[in-house]
């Protein structure tokens, strides 16, 4: 199996603009080089593809009946799991879904999720909060002070906190100079920006998820960037908050990860 390099990876684009209703945003931050990761191919020009990041998180595309990169694709799951590595598998359609399902049998459970695309029209002003409270943009000294966005989630996610704040960009409520509520950009490139988001259990019911994804939104206009929103379909709350920050035309799709 082939390693596209820098040099090649148009290619990969050329396969994903083509074939493909829903790419995560992972696969584009790989592509421009904006976290480290690995494109696969069948060939120099390649029908078939997985795109990969350093912490296990995949995305196939192209041809699904490719029975020699399929086999390679089982192999690299089986690598994976013999290092106790992550393996999560994003599907590209039905038809994916069907191959990955009929060739990892039951090593792998598969979870729906939607992505929503942003309304470029809905504007957010600020808003109004308590005077205890205050927003910052997350540099590295509030990372350190971070609940649930903290070092180990940007290195996995970033391969480190500073590739994280040359590249990548959030926004976070402080009281008492504690981070309260965060909105980051998980994933990121060029073009698009991936929201995560989550509050302290104890500030919760007061909107001020609402208040730094709306930050975070401004941001992404700001500098001609797409805020993405993806979550398991499962997720209400977070649809919900979606739906009210400006996000619609849910697309579904699949992912797949190890069946413990």
């Amino acid at each position: 199996m082939l390693i596209l390099s820098e040099n090649d990876v148009e290619k990969a684009i050329t396969i994903l603009e083509n074939n493909v209703k829903t790419v995560p945003t992972f696969t584009y931050s790989v592509l421009n080089n904006y976290i480290s990761g690995i494109v696969y191919a069948d060939s120099k020009n390649p029908e078939t593809i997985l795109i990969g990041t350093q912490s296990g998180i995949y995305f196939v595309a192209g041809k699904e009946d490719n029975q020699k990169f399929n086999n390679f694709l089982l192999e690299l799951y089986r690598q994976r799991k013999s290092e106790e590595l992550r393996f999560t598998l994003f599907s590209t359609n039905e038809h994916w879904d069907c191959v990955i399902h009929e060739l990892f049998k039951e090593n792998l459970k598969k979870v729906n999720r939607y992505s929503f695309e942003y309304d470029k029209k809905v504007l957010h002003e600020n808003n109004r909060f308590a005077n205890e409270y205050a927003i910052r943009k997350i540099s590295e000294d509030l990372i350190t002070n971070g609940s649930a966005f903290n070092e180990d989630y940007y290195n996995e996610y970033w391969g480190s906190v500073a590739n994280f704040t040359a590249k990548g960009f959030g926004y976070c409520m402080l009281h008492e100079d504690q981070v309260i509520s965060e909105c980051t950009s998980i994933f990121a490139s060029r073009q698009f920006a991936e929201i995560d988001i989550e509050t302290h259990e104890n500030y919760r019911g007061q909107g001020l998820a609402s208040i730094v994804a709306k930050a975070f939104i401004n941001d992404c206009l700001e500098n001609e960037i797409m805020p993405r929103w993806d979550c398991d379909s499962q997720n209400e709350s977070s649809m919900k908050l979606a739906e009210k920050l400006g996000f619609g035309k849910p697309s579904k799709y699949s992912i797949f990860t190890k069946n413990n």
